[in-house]
């Protein structure tokens, strides 16, 4: 049987595309990400053999804020702990260099909040905090 293995470091911007895809997220166009994705303060991806099935990154500015993103697992692999695996890694990562009162966000995908509440994070809104937001950009034309 083959083992699930963790690799520090960023996917290809090919490998990037095809795990979004598989997830039914849009896609970019591999110049944003060849140029995005390096910004990254932390990346982690999971492999089954040569494959690769996951993957988690945090964003931000070092110190006040980290931001997880593109926490994605194949669909037929899910539900197998490699989210966990991918969390465990994004959230030591935190613990490492976060300081009191830095703020930790993600946006979960609908119907996964409890496997993030696992990790401390809260629903919003809540009593004292408002929703979380979000814009698509469509470009500077409207």
């Amino acid at each position: 049987m083959r083992k699930i293995r963790l690799v520090e470091g960023l996917p290809s911007a090919g490998e990037y595309n095809r795990l979004r895809k598989l997830v039914g997220w849009g896609t970019y166009h591999r110049a944003v990400i060849e140029e995005s994705l390096p910004c990254s303060l932390y990346c982690v991806h999971a492999t089954l053999g040569e494959e690769l099935v996951g993957m988690a990154r945090i964003v931000g500015d070092s110190g006040l804020v980290f931001y997880i993103q593109d926490v994605i697992v194949v669909p037929e692999h899910q539900g197998k702990g490699i989210g966990a695996l991918l969390m465990d890694s994004v959230m030591a990562y935190v613990r490492a260099h976060a300081s009191l009162n830095t703020t930790v966000g993600l946006m979960s995908a609908r119907g996964e909040e409890s496997f993030y509440q696992k990790y401390g994070f809260i629903n919003r809104p809540s009593e004292t905090l408002g929703s979380g937001m979000t814009i698509f950009w469509k470009g500077n034309d409207g």
